[in-house]
């Protein structure tokens, strides 16, 4: 009698084993299966990737730091910038944690021409941008994939590449942490940390180490918050340590208040003005040291120079109407959401009038008042350059006019101002008072709708 009980449960262990081998090798042969079924991604050769450029079932994707795609020469790579015609895709975008970031992925996706129909060429100089991002692409049904390495086509300066003329205005986290390590070469520089009021709650949370708060109230004024006069400015520059020939590195949480001082150190005359690409969030995320201890501001007897060495960087109401008179070769553009540009709100609780002054056209910005999504990848950083260029056609608004930026008070608009002095455009300025101060006169002409034709 124990011996059949013996023999039965033998006959079960045995059974259940056999089982289980062949779901194993089941679930084995699945994923072998689901392994070949995914797209092989494949090496590119330099001079094939050459015959494809400009073919319009190809793109190149750019998948690296912001910071090299608009010129710097990061990771090794000879010379900085993109392969020419490039659209830039990087892999950084993958790790941001924003709402409705799935959707917003592929808008960029379409906009930039990144289809499944499309041979894609990932190009990186770490060996793992590209390939972060064919995983991220074959997992919406792309299939046809190569990878390269950017550092084969730098070291050869007959091959074409593009960056931007001014790039050195937006810096990496790298370029920073090297100011720091090397102290400017002996070479006078401060670095600071720009946001509204007396007490960063952000600076104290953490700053980049040696790193001084900039209140804004320190540069601008009520009751327009236009900037204040060249002895103030002066007396601010005193007070930070700031000489014309100091080289200043601006940054936030929020990076628009940090543009909105870097144009206004620029109106001044500093001549190296240096905002950090993507923010504090740049920093942290590059694993750089951070510090909690306030610094203290260090001043200077002279600035060394007479305040605004630049006055052309930065106009007022006349200048403002003078561009709005030509009509052929000038444009006064409007940073604000549409429906602040078209009379539906003012966007500002302390300004009541609503509209634009009457000429002036729609330069973009995105729906939120504080913020520039329009102008800014998701990461914060500086959109491509192209993309922005074909925005202000639609309007227009071409590189080779003098253009006018403003906003409600300035800061959207000082932003804008900088990257398209990245850019490279020439004949450029912020108009200060903005909407708030057109709106405060009522003989200035305003236009509320949507314009007749753009």
């Amino acid at each position: 009698m124990h011996m059949i009980k013996k023999k039965a449960l033998l006959f079960i262990l045995l059974l259940s084993s056999l089982v289980l081998f062949a779901a194993c090798t089941s679930s084995t042969q699945e994923a072998v299966k689901g392994k070949k079924d995914q797209p092989e991604i494949q090496d590119i050769s330099t001079q094939d990737l050459q015959s494809k450029i400009g073919q319009k079932d190809w793109v190149i994707v750019d998948t690296r730091l912001n910071d090299a795609f608009n010129g710097w020469a990061l990771d090794g790579v000879a010379r900085g910038g993109r392969i020419k015609g490039a659209v830039d895709f990087s892999a950084n975008w993958l790790k941001v944690e924003i709402e409705n970031r799935e959707e917003k992925l592929q808008q960029i996706l379409e906009t930039k021409g990144i289809t499944p129909e499309k041979n894609i060429v990932l190009y990186d100089a770490n060996g793992k941008d590209a390939v972060e991002v064919a995983d991220y692409l074959i997992s919406k049904g792309m299939k046809h994939i190569y990878k390269y390495d950017v550092k084969e086509w730098a070291a050869s300066k007959e091959l074409p590449m593009e960056s931007y003329e001014n790039y050195h205005l937006l810096v990496p986290a790298v370029w920073v942490n090297d100011l720091i390590q090397t102290q400017n070469n002996g070479k006078p520089y401060r670095i600071f940390e720009v946001s509204w009021g007396e007490e960063s709650q952000d600076y104290k949370k953490g700053h980049i180490p040696g790193a001084v708060h900039i209140n804004t109230d320190e540069v601008e004024e009520p009751p327009l918050w236009n900037r204040k006069s060249p002895e103030n400015l002066e007396k601010f520059a005193l007070l930070n340590g700031i000489t014309y020939d100091t080289t200043v590195v601006l940054y936030g949480s929020d990076s628009m208040a940090a543009f909105r001082v870097a144009a206004i150190l620029k109106y001044m005359g500093v001549e190296d003005v240096r905002v950090l690409n993507g923010g504090f969030a740049t920093w942290v995320n590059a694993g750089y040291d951070v510090e909690t201890q306030a610094n203290d501001k260090t001043s200077v007897d002279s600035f060394g120079a007479t305040i605004p060495a630049n006055p052309d960087y930065i106009i007022d109401l006349p200048q403002a109407k003078e561009i709005l008179a030509d009509a052929n070769g000038s444009k006064l553009v409007d940073i604000r959401s549409w429906d602040e540009y078209t009379g539906k709100i003012t966007g500002y609780d302390y300004i009541k009038a609503k509209g634009r002054p009457a000429g002036a056209v729609w330069g973009y910005a995105g729906s939120d008042p504080n913020h520039l999504e329009d102008f800014r990848n998701i990461d914060n950083t500086m959109r491509n350059g192209s993309e922005i260029i074909n925005m202000w056609q639609e309007w227009g608004i071409t590189p080779d006019q003098r253009l006018a930026f403003y906003c409600g008070t300035g800061w959207r608009a000082a932003e804008v101002l900088i990257y398209a002095d990245v850019m490279g455009l020439k004949n450029i300025s912020l108009y200060d008072g903005g909407w708030y101060e057109w709106s405060s006169d009522p003989a200035n002409p305003v236009e509320i709708g949507e314009p007749k034709q753009k």
